[in-house]
């Protein structure tokens, strides 16, 4: 008995020993995955903390990643010589933004605070209308904005219809309480890849190619409450059942494109130019992610006017503004003259998320000064590898820009709007939505902004001409 005893005791704290090495190995891993996170989160936080992208092309297209055919880049516009210019600013505007704003996140904890908070209405319907005006269509501070977002990504599908024109698969529902909302459907997950899981994953010829991507127009509505553009449509992530959702409650024009995928999931292909039954969108695990972006109020007119810097949507057709340095000139002698700083907002913007897509800019009616109204930002957050320099020729031609943008640039510079739209896309259900490589992507175009806006100092004699 005495042997038999002294076997169990060695057993028992031969287990306790094992039981403590294992929770010990656990705990210095999950520490040390801990540690990677916040190493990487701080990286990330700023381009210059230890994250310099190798430079493969700098021309027409800026590329920080290897081109396998890069004389496709080169279309030698003569609109676009400033971008020289540009570059030779670019070293500068590099040393003199390296390090982030001491006041950012004074911007960073308001912009969140007006999302995080919740319980401040009870009609986030009627206030969202109410905020809803021709100078913007979310106010800053925006209390409530948190219930706003949260009714958008649960409140219950009461109707579903197909998309309302365009060339794009998306969803017309009504949400109870009689809202309408657009949801587009994140069509990567027809193959269960996230398009911007990687960065690069998707390459496109052009800046306008491939599907929607609804997690751009999620970030494209927080980049704007950045930028101080309060005139993007409230948008926010939302995952739904097809099955339970959606089809109860859709139009017999709608059900009629759902069907089974191969694997047993619903799926659907809707109704719209590009709409086929051989890219159906498929539920993944019997959900399907998305976003919804509110529909605007109807009595706000929109007017849809063609833009001027307008694209040709052909490779070898030049549009005027492409091979004319001078085509600001021509614009101001036009009826775009008052809108023209608003227009320069909207290429800024549209730069930084690479959306080349704004064939038309829409304005509302009623106000001659009204802000454009930053609609349909799908095409955006396509390769981060790749920054088009023609999205900006507004700014590079034109040289203007308000000052309170200019100064909202300088507060995001040095990494600062990469890491301050991971903390306001972080509250989104969704979340994480943007890939690394495209918040790195944010900084660098930022740059080249600011680069650009030195140059046309340089170029016009001073500030005083350029910022208004």
């Amino acid at each position: 008995m005495g042997v038999t005893r002294k076997i169990m005791i060695g057993v028992f704290f031969a287990v306790l020993l094992s039981l403590y090495f294992f929770m010990t190995i656990n705990i210095m891993n999950n520490a040390t995955q801990r540690n990677l996170q916040s190493k990487t989160l701080a990286s990330v936080a700023s381009s210059r903390n230890g994250h310099e992208d190798k430079v493969y092309l700098q021309g027409e297209v800026y590329a920080v990643r290897e081109i396998h055919h890069p004389r496709n880049y080169h279309r030698n516009r003569t609109g676009l010589r400033m971008l020289s210019s540009v570059y030779k600013h670019l070293p500068e505007i590099k040393a003199k933004y390296s390090s982030a704003s001491s006041q950012l996140m004074d911007l960073i904890t308001k912009l969140k605070r007006d999302i995080a908070q919740r319980k401040m209405t009870d009609e986030p319907w009627a206030l969202a209308d109410k905020w809803a005006t021709t100078e913007s269509l979310v106010p800053e501070p925006a209390s409530g904005l948190g219930d706003v977002l949260a009714a958008l990504s649960t409140a219950p599908i009461t109707a579903a219809d197909v998309g309302r024109g365009g060339t794009q698969l998306k969803l017309f529902l009504i949400l109870e309480g009689r809202q309408a909302v657009v949801f587009r459907p994140m069509s990567c997950q027809m193959s269960g890849v996230n398009c911007c899981s990687g960065g690069h994953d998707i390459i496109y010829d052009d800046i306008y190619g491939g599907p929607d991507r609804p997690e751009g127009e999620i970030a494209a509505f927080h980049l704007s409450r950045l930028l101080g553009l309060r005139m993007t449509p409230l948008t926010a992530g939302r995952s739904v059942s097809l099955r339970r959702d959606i089809l109860p409650v859709s139009t017999e024009r709608l059900s009629s494109t759902f069907l089974t995928g191969n694997e047993g999931q619903m799926c659907f292909y809707g109704i719209c130019t590009f709409c086929n039954k051989n890219e159906s969108v498929c539920e993944n695990f019997n959900s399907l992610e998305g976003s919804v972006t509110m529909w605007m109020p109807e009595r706000l007119v929109l007017e849809e006017i063609i833009h001027p810097w307008h694209r040709t949507y052909m490779k070898n057709a030049f549009a005027k503004w492409e091979n004319n340095e001078s085509f600001c000139e021509i614009v101001l002698q036009r009826n775009h003259s008052q809108k023209l700083l608003h227009l320069m907002d909207a290429a800024v913007f549209d730069f930084l998320i690479q959306n080349g897509d704004r064939h038309h800019y829409n304005s509302l009616a009623g106000s001659s000064d009204s802000p454009v109204v930053l609609l349909d930002n799908g095409k955006s957050f396509s390769d981060a590898g790749l920054d088009h320099m023609d999205v900006l020729a507004p700014v590079l031609q034109c040289c203007r820009l308000r000052r309170s943008m200019y100064a909202r640039l300088v507060l995001l510079s040095g990494g600062g709007l990469s890491r301050a739209l991971r903390e306001l896309l972080g509250l989104d259900p969704l979340a994480p939505l943007l890939a690394d490589a495209h918040l790195r992507a944010l900084d660098r175009r930022l740059e080249h902004v600011l680069a650009a806006l030195s140059a046309c100092s340089e170029r016009k004699g001073g500030w005083h001409n350029v910022l208004f």
